[in-house]
C-alpha cells in the first residue's frame, strides 16, 4: 500500500478550500488510518485464526469508507484507491467465512472416513454443520452457504439412513429376523418422514419394503 498524501495533499487540500489549520488535521487522519488498514489487510490475509481474519477485514472495509470520502474530494490518501480497497474487501469478507466453512468441511469429512460407527460419523457431520451455521451467520450474502449446507445434511440424512439398514443387515446375518424387520421399519418410517420427496427416493423405498416384506414372511414361518 502506497500513501498518496505528502505534498499533492496540499494541492488538493487547497482546490477544495481546506485552510491550514485544516491539513495537519487532514495529514494525521490518513496518516493514522493508513498504519490501521496495513497491519489489519495483513492479518486479514494471513492470520491462523479466523475470528482475527475476520474482524480485519471488518477494520479495512471501515477505514477504506473513511478514506472513501476523502477520494470523493479529490484528496490523495492511499494506492490502491479507497474505493478499490472497499470493493475488494468487502468481497474477501464472504471469501474469508467461506474458506473457514471449508476447513470444518474438511476436517469432518477426515474423522468420518476412519470413523467405524455410523452414529460417530453422523455425529461428526452435525457438530460440523452447527460450527458451520454460526461461521456462515456472518455472511453478507447468505447465499453464498447453501450449498456446503446441503451437502453436510444430505451427507447426514444418508448417514443415518446408512445406519439403520446396516442394524438391520447384521441382525439378519446372526439370524435375528424379527430385529432385523423392526429396524428396517425404522428406516422405512425414517424415509417416508424426512423433507426429500418421495418419488426421488422411490427406488430406495422400494427396496426397504421388500426386505421388509420377505423377512416377514420368515417370521410366519
Amino acid at each position: 500500500m502506497q500513501i498518496l498524501w505528502a505534498k499533492r495533499l496540499f494541492l488538493s487540500v487547497d482546490a477544495n478550500g481546506l485552510c491550514k489549520n485544516c491539513q495537519p488535521i487532514v495529514i494525521m487522519d490518513i496518516q493514522q488510518r493508513v498504519r490501521i488498514l496495513s497491519d489489519s489487510i495483513n492479518l486479514a490475509k494471513n492470520s491462523k485464526t479466523f475470528k482475527t481474519r475476520l474482524s480485519r477485514c471488518d477494520l479495512v472495509i471501515e477505514h477504506a469508507e473513511a478514506l472513501l470520502e476523502y477520494e470523493k474530494k479529490g484528496i490523495p490518501t492511499i494506492s490502491p484507491l479507497p474505493s478499490k480497497l472497499l470493493k475488494e474487501f468487502s468481497e474477501y469478507h464472504d471469501t474469508i467465512i467461506i474458506e473457514e466453512a471449508m476447513q470444518i468441511f474438511g476436517k469432518a469429512q477426515k474423522k468420518a472416513e476412519v470413523s467405524t460407527s455410523f452414529k460417530t460419523i453422523e455425529n461428526t457431520y452435525v457438530n460440523a454443520l452447527l460450527k458451520i451455521d454460526e461461521v456462515f451467520s456472518f455472511l453478507k450474502d447468505k447465499n453464498k452457504g447453501i450449498e456446503l449446507k446441503n451437502k453436510l445434511k444430505s451427507l447426514i440424512h444418508s448417514t443415518k439412513l446408512n445406519g439403520f439398514i446396516d442394524v438391520a443387515k447384521k441382525a439378519e446375518f446372526k439370524g435375528q429376523i424379527k430385529k432385523a424387520v423392526d429396524q428396517y421399519q425404522e428406516a422405512l418410517y425414517f424415509i417416508l418422514n424426512d423433507n426429500i420427496p418421495d418419488e426421488q427416493q422411490k427406488d430406495k423405498i422400494q427396496e426397504i419394503e421388500n426386505k421388509i416384506n420377505s423377512l416377514s414372511e420368515k417370521l410366519k414361518k
